[in-house]
């Protein structure tokens, strides 16, 4: 839990940093981390410019991102999670 929240303060999000960390419980291996934010290519602003209080609709949870990233990445399964 603690690295969760190391890794939750990489977000640019200003209302609610949130991550998420996939790991192996076999080996205690982790796999994936993700937090939420914006995707690529996009302005890295998470709240609406007009309010500032609502969530932009293109913000990824945490839990996406760590997804996607491990999809990218060695192609590790998620068979054992």
């Amino acid at each position: 839990m603690k690295s969760a929240a190391e890794w939750s303060k990489m977000s640019k999000c200003k209302r609610k940093k949130v991550a998420c960390i996939i790991y192996k419980p076999k080996n205690n291996t982790i796999i994936s981390v993700g937090y939420n934010g914006t995707p690529s290519g996009f302005d890295n602003n998470c709240e609406n410019h007009v309010d500032g209080t609502t969530t932009n609709w293109w913000v990824l949870h945490a839990e996406a991102n760590a997804i996607v990233k491990m999809a990218r990445s060695k192609g590790e399964s998620t068979k054992g999670t």
